[in-house]
């Protein structure tokens, strides 16, 4: 998809109907086939209009609409088209001043006569209750007195996108490197469990080997112990030296 400028392309169509009144539009601010002029619609009619970018804020398309009395309000005015996959959309202009964004999809997978070939969108965007009145009289010296009022304004960039069939070989290219990349991350994934797994045995190994050395080095601390708590025996040697010395000085 590509984000363009909207003052350096264009115009841009742009389907529009009245609904249920007498409509007027004029577009200001910018060339196309459809500006500077007033174009009346009367209720139910329907066209396509060349839709352009304007930099001043009074400028853009302004829309009146005149219904008769009794009509629901809600339901009169201008109506916007777009050309939403596989289904035609609209949504109706309300009166103060709403932005539009654009969006341009060539679908060249489709047959030119298809209606998903080439679609056209417009989204509105409703911002304020009060419109910019124009530098211009526009439509208003044929619109009636008690007519609404709405500026849509273009928003200064567009979206331009295109489908394009995939060619064979690139197809096959991005498979096989999709496989390669998914096998790759299984062995390695693989890899991984297999090092963890023998960490975790090389670990738990080390840890019964310091385990056993600990209760060895216990035990031999307490036979060391044990041994130092009891009494040493007095050696016979000493007793019969004890005796002879007696014995000698009972002599002298």
């Amino acid at each position: 998809m590509v984000i363009d400028w909207s003052v350096s392309k264009g115009p841009f169509p742009m389907k529009v109907s009245c609904a249920e009144a007498s409509c007027w539009m004029w577009i200001s601010g910018c060339t196309s086939g459809s500006s500077d002029q007033c174009i009346a619609m009367s209720s139910g009619e329907s066209r396509t209009i060349e839709m352009c970018y304007s930099n001043a804020a009074r400028e853009g398309l302004h829309m009146w609409w005149s219904s008769p009395n009794g009509t629901d309000p809600t339901t009169a005015g201008v109506k916007i088209y777009s050309q939403a996959l596989n289904m035609e959309m609209n949504q109706l202009v309300e009166p103060g001043r709403s932005s539009m964004t654009y969006v341009k999809t060539h679908d060249t997978t489709q047959e030119e006569s298809d209606y998903n070939h080439l679609r056209h969108e417009w989204f509105v965007m409703y911002l304020s209750s009060r419109a910019l009145e124009p530098a211009h009289q526009g439509c208003q010296n044929v619109a009636a007195a008690d007519a609404e009022m709405a500026q849509v304004v273009m928003r200064p960039e567009f979206y331009d996108k295109k489908i394009e069939k995939m060619d064979l070989w690139v197809s096959v290219i991005g498979e096989a490197g999709g496989a390669f990349g998914l096998a790759q991350t299984a062995f390695f994934a693989l890899y991984l469990l297999l090092w963890y797994t023998q960490y975790g045995a090389y670990k738990l190994e080390e840890k019964l080997e310091e385990t056993v050395h600990h209760h060895m080095h216990s035990a031999e601390v307490a036979t060391d112990l044990e041994a130092a708590k009891k009494p040493v025996p007095e050696s016979k040697a000493t007793t019969d030296d004890h005796f002879v010395l007696g014995v000698e000085h009972a002599t002298i």
